[in-house]
């Protein structure tokens, strides 16, 4: 996964990773239990480390999940790319979840024009009360 790029020089904790992505431990710690996320390598202490790569998926799962995709889609594409789904199969989950995503902003774009015909109406409707009271 491409986006967001998270570089680190050596492996960090699950805690930082966290940090770092902007997600919680909980969260990373599911995506793992659900196989959406690879489990990391572990360092000589047991604890789990985080180098460049694992949270580069760790990053495209959290933008994945951001813009709506379900858990089992997300499971999905994990499970291809282990698998060794090439990638026009990959790509085609992707286009597939892109064409939701627009549609849903599609969506969202026609009750935000219909709330903002309702504010206009609103202050409309104030400014008017406004000036027949100050006449």
């Amino acid at each position: 996964m491409l986006l967001p790029e998270v570089h680190v020089n050596e492996p960090v904790t699950i805690s930082a990773a966290a940090e770092l992505l902007g997600i919680t431990v909980d969260t990373i710690r599911y995506y793992e239990k659900e196989g959406i996320a690879p489990a990391p390598e572990r360092g000589p202490d047991g604890w789990r480390r985080y180098d460049t790569a694992a949270l580069s998926w760790l990053a495209g799962t959290a933008m994945l999940r951001g813009t709506g995709m379900r858990v089992q889609e997300m499971r999905e594409y994990a499970a291809a790319y282990r698998a060794g789904a090439d990638d026009v199969a990959r790509l085609a989950l992707l286009e597939q979840h892109h064409e939701a995503v627009l549609a849903r902003q599609a969506e969202v774009q026609r009750h935000l024009t219909a709330l903002e015909r309702k504010i206009a109406a609103y202050r409309d409707a104030i400014a008017m009360t406004d000036a027949d009271s100050t006449v």
